[in-house]
């Protein structure tokens, strides 16, 4: 039905969040949300958004590679901004790691990201 992927090229979540959960017979692969974190998963403060957004799109392209895959197979993307006004800054990073021919699916809202982080990006993917 579903299965769990590890990739130990981005930050791993608590146990009991996939970091994805591949459904191959499907063909999706739904990322878990991720923030500014190395990939041995030491969280990183006191960065700027941009800086925020290069870590964590960084950490996706790994983990997308390691799943034999890149970052043309994700149909949507989710972020979550502590501040609506930091908006230009993360699109301005954003554009460089994603295609304007075609670009995934996106959605940006206001919310509250952990530990006071200001960006949070999921994401689904095709698998084939």
């Amino acid at each position: 039905m579903k299965q769990m992927f590890i990739s130990p090229n981005a930050p791993v979540p608590s146990p009991w969040i996939a970091q994805v959960s591949r459904a191959d017979h499907l063909g999706l692969a739904y990322i878990s949300g991720l923030i500014s974190q190395k990939p041995d998963g030491e969280v990183v403060y006191g960065t700027s958004i941009a800086e925020q957004t290069t870590l964590i799109l960084e950490n996706l392209t790994h983990l997308m590679e390691d799943m034999g895959l890149s970052l043309e197979h994700i149909i949507k993307t989710n972020i979550f901004l502590t501040h609506m006004e930091d908006f230009d800054e993360m699109n301005e990073v954003y554009a460089r790691y994603f295609s304007p021919e075609n670009p995934p699916a996106r959605q940006c809202v206001e919310a509250g990201v952990w530990g006071g982080l200001g960006v949070e990006i999921s994401c689904v993917a095709v698998t084939r």
